[in-house]
């Protein structure tokens, strides 16, 4: 009797990816997830054999990428992987970490477990461990169990003064299940959390510092605009952009655009054009594009200058004294946390939301509530719709980017507020369970209640 041929788990995969066609589309996802687990198990294996080889690469020029022709072993790791450099930093950095000993792994293991147990079960891309790491580093707790010294200002910030492993479980658990666009901006809070003002005022000099700006005549004509700009400099010409961009959008979903829609990169090539039109003499203020830039930032660090708060369309949060100062010099709206101007709430007899209301909403939400889009990119929409008796008030209403209001229409979605935080709920075609999903704000910073259960005088 012949033996019976067993396939390579990597063929068998295989085999049934080129069979997928045929799947339903719940199980096309599951295989998908299937074949991501299988990549992220080999990611592991080639981190580790790139820590290896840092291992062996010691100092000068009898290190082991000299030998070979590098200048540095990640150069050799990338030239054998096939992608680039920094991919080949990040793998290095994931192996060293996991698998390194006590003294060339610092951020290892015995210092966050919890990250490195989900990175070695497979939830955790090589971007999403670094980016963790990295900024879970900055905690004090990790620093002094690496050896390292420990400012005591770090420790009196917001997320310092918290236990490491339970900012560690926060952090980690919502990068899980989250995509790497959020992780970056979960990161982002993170590293403010962990950074007294007084240091984030320092760091952002130094972007104020690093800005420029370029203008080329191209060969044929063309001119070339490049330019990296700081958060407060880029704030009110993304906010021109944005405002250009919507009014645009709509007016060819409306008909009143033209045969051919051009595409957003043309739309923000135009902006820059009416920007620069309207710059050098134009009478109409705004050609009827929103241009507002909003800042948020809580009462108390508004008036001090401690803490931080955001710039809507900037990812970074920025030291709440410097905001205070944009506030004061430039024609934005501060939206101050725990403060009411005028009344928001009205009643079922208003089909539309007021323009505070919409402001109201937009500090609940900080854009679109499920993908994280600018405000300027959203409207706010009926959670429970006018027509079936839905009031137009602060607890009925949501903001949401076109996409995303078009799908969770189309595949009926529903969507409810928890603690005043948004959660969708996905239909039993998509999830048997309907188990509810946190909003993007919730999936991307500590939550009231995250850090009460995690202070140190709260429950374990």
């Amino acid at each position: 009797m012949a033996p019976e041929l067993v396939l390579d788990p990597v063929d068998a995969l295989r085999v049934r990816v080129e069979a997928a066609d045929g799947l339903a589309d719940w199980d096309a996802v599951a295989l998908m997830r299937e074949a991501v687990a299988r990549r992220r198990s080999t990611d592991l294996v080639v981190a580790r054999m790139a820590a290896q080889l840092a291992a062996r690469c010691g100092p000068g020029r009898a290190g082991l990428a000299s030998r070979h022709g590098f200048a540095g072993i990640d150069q050799l790791i990338a030239a054998e992987t096939g992608g680039t450099v920094a991919e080949a930093e990040r793998l290095r950095i994931m192996g060293t970490a996991l698998y390194g000993g006590p003294d060339d792994a610092p951020g290892g293991a015995t210092v966050l477990p919890h990250l490195a147990c989900e990175a070695r079960e497979g939830r955790l891309s090589v971007d999403k461990f670094v980016l963790l790491r990295e900024v879970l580093m900055r905690h004090p707790d990790a620093r002094e169990m690496d050896g390292l010294v420990v400012d005591d200002a770090v420790r009196a910030t917001a997320l310092g003064r918290l236990p490491l492993a339970r900012v560690e479980t926060m952090a980690v658990d919502k990068a899980v299940i989250s995509p790497l666009r959020t992780v970056r901006s979960l990161v982002a809070q993170l590293h403010a959390g962990l950074t007294p003002p007084s240091t984030g005022e320092e760091e952002y000099e130094e972007l104020y510092l690093a800005r420029q700006a370029t203008v080329r005549e191209e060969a044929n004509g063309m001119v070339r605009l490049v330019a990296i700009l700081d958060p407060l400099t880029a704030a009110p010409l993304m906010a021109a952009l944005d405002g250009y961009l919507k009014k645009q959008f709509r007016a060819y979903r409306d008909g009143d655009g033209g045969a051919v829609a051009p595409t957003p990169g043309q739309m923000r090539a135009d902006g820059l054009g009416w920007l620069g039109r309207h710059a050098t003499g134009c009478r109409e203020p705004h050609d009827a594009v929103k241009t507002t830039v909003t800042i948020r930032i809580c009462l108390d660090d508004l008036k001090t200058g401690h803490g931080y708060g955001e710039i809507d369309g900037i990812r970074r949060p920025l030291p709440g004294r410097l905001l205070g100062w944009y506030a004061a010099d430039a024609e934005v709206i501060p939206t101050v946390l725990g403060t009411r101007g005028e009344v928001l709430d009205h009643g079922h007899a208003e089909r539309l939301y007021t323009p505070a209301q919409r402001r109201a909403i937009a500090q609940r939400d900080r854009g679109c509530a499920w993908c994280g889009a600018p405000p300027s990119h959203c409207d706010v929409h009926h959670i429970r719709h006018w027509v079936h008796g839905g009031p137009t008030d602060l607890d009925n209403g949501i903001m949401l980017c076109v996409a995303c209001h078009h799908w969770i229409h189309r595949d009926q979605w529903a969507i409810r507020l928890r603690h005043g935080s948004p959660e969708f709920i996905p239909p039993a075609a998509i999830d048997p369970h309907q188990q509810p999903r946190p909003g993007y704000q919730a999936r991307i910073r500590p939550t009231h209640a995250e850090l009460t259960a995690a202070s140190r005088a709260g429950p374990p």
